[in-house]
């Protein structure tokens, strides 16, 4: 019997026999793993050591205003007296000594330890911060396996942690900017010795300064 052949047959090209071989391991190499998706390297790039010690001198000024708040043991007890002197003395602002004697001063023992914890706390992070990354650099050439995973965790916890802190420590600048009766930031004539910006403002500004620039350095990270 003879067949014709069948030309869309003929037309299907042959699928070529694969062989799946395993891989070799050859001795004396070492097995390459690819790297979790989930860790990353330590930066050993320079660190902005302006940055840092931006972060250092903020944290310690902090640190040390809740450190003698907690170390006097009574801040609590006198804030009431100290803010009714404050707005017995005329100087402040009508809606922020307003705000003191219907919400600050009833509740002044609360808002007492609030201060000190917050100011203790906010300084503590800013100068863990700034440490971390000054030692960054050290710590990727020097570092390996859990002690480098857990200081890349901790790295990326305090990047968080440190705006939260700025905002923190800047709410207490303008508060204490308030109290001082809202100084003038300029030439004042009758001030012989020392500049005029308030210890306050100057916190604050220095704390925006400090959010925005961790809020610029992790754009390009994105």
């Amino acid at each position: 019997m003879i067949t014709q052949p069948d030309p869309q047959l003929e037309a299907r090209p042959t699928t070529p026999d694969v062989q799946h071989r395993l891989p070799i391991h050859l001795p004396g190499r070492p097995r390459l793993h690819p790297a979790p998706q989930g860790t990353r390297a330590i930066d050993t790039h320079i660190p902005n050591i302006a940055l840092a010690g931006l972060q250092l001198l903020l944290g310690y000024e902090w640190l040390l205003a809740g450190g003698d708040k907690l170390l006097l043991g009574a801040f609590p007890a006198q804030l009431s007296g100290m803010l009714l002197a404050l707005v017995g003395g005329g100087h402040l602002v009508g809606f922020f000594s307003a705000i003191l004697q219907g919400l600050v001063a009833p509740n002044a023992v609360l808002i007492g330890y609030l201060i000190e914890l917050g100011e203790t706390l906010a300084g503590l992070g800013l100068m863990a911060a700034g440490l971390v990354t000054l030692f960054r650099p050290l710590a990727g050439r020097y570092l390996s396996g859990t002690s480098a995973t857990m200081f890349v965790f901790g790295d990326r916890f305090l990047q968080r942690l440190a705006p939260i802190a700025a905002i923190g420590a800047g709410l207490l600048g303008v508060s204490y900017f308030f109290l001082d009766g809202l100084p003038k930031p300029w030439f004042v004539p009758s001030v012989a010795f020392g500049g005029s910006i308030d210890t306050g403002l100057f916190l604050a500004v220095a704390s925006v300064v400090l959010i925005v620039s961790q809020l610029m350095q992790r754009r390009p990270g994105r």
